[in-house]
């Protein structure tokens, strides 16, 4: 399935409470529109914690959000239509302005999870760790997105037979001719609370992915890390 992604900063006069509420209660009405009328797929809101991820000095946006189509069509008519404009207006409501925003189209793969995992994981509230890559520059898009998908991928089932991570997705930015993405792929690792991060961090399995991340992530270049919790704004049934 396809996806449009935007990361966001609050807006200044916001605490990230009151931007947790604005989003879930009247930002979130924008997509269930959109739902109702078939023009998206699925809806994601995905909040920052507040935590500090991986030695940051705090959290590089507030949050992420994320709209379903089942086609590059779609995105393409969202984006230039009404849909997209009444999103863009709303968010000065609680995005700050002046702040980078990260907007990227993608296709998503889920990677592995544990037995159960489609009943575990919360509709609401989900905890999970964001990150974002770029690839080795001396390898296309295309060699970047097929070592992750035939070799890194075990090691995503190594992680999930051996720690507490519930569930790994993947993401790829959809290469666009004279235009380089905001990054080139995205890993979210769901959790089932702050003890299960803070064990598998303190494990043998960030060592061991970056070990095979020197085979096709450029290790130098910057990434956003973010602990979020997630909450599906809604899906269709069909």
């Amino acid at each position: 399935m396809y996806k449009i992604i935007r990361m966001v900063k609050r807006r200044n006069d916001l605490t990230l409470a009151q931007f947790k509420d604005y989003w879930l209660g009247q930002h979130a009405l924008i997509a269930r529109r959109a739902l109702e009328r078939g023009l998206i797929r699925k809806a994601v809101a995905s909040v920052s914690t507040g935590e500090v991820a991986l030695g940051a000095k705090e959290p590089p946006f507030d949050g992420m959000a994320a709209l379903y189509f089942s086609t590059l069509e779609d995105i393409r008519a969202a984006m230039s239509g009404q849909l997209w404009s009444e999103l863009t207006a709303d968010a000065g409501s609680f995005v700050d302005p002046g702040a980078a925003v990260l907007r990227v189209v993608c296709d998503e793969h889920l990677m592995s999870q544990k037995e159960g995992a489609e009943q575990a994981i919360r509709r609401s509230g989900q905890l999970k760790i964001i990150r974002t890559v770029y690839r080795r520059r001396d390898l296309s898009h295309a060699q970047f997105k097929d070592y992750w998908l035939r070799n890194h991928s075990a090691l995503e089932d190594k992680v999930i037979a051996t720690s507490g991570v519930q569930r790994i997705v993947a993401t790829f930015a959809v290469p666009d001719a004279g235009r380089d993405a905001d990054f080139d792929g995205m890993v979210e690792l769901y959790f089932d609370s702050m003890d299960d991060i803070r064990t598998m961090f303190a494990g043998p399995v960030p060592q061991m992915m970056r070990a095979d991340e020197e085979n096709f992530v450029q290790m130098d270049a910057p990434a956003v890390r973010l602990i979020a919790e997630e909450y599906l704004i809604g899906e269709t049934t069909d």
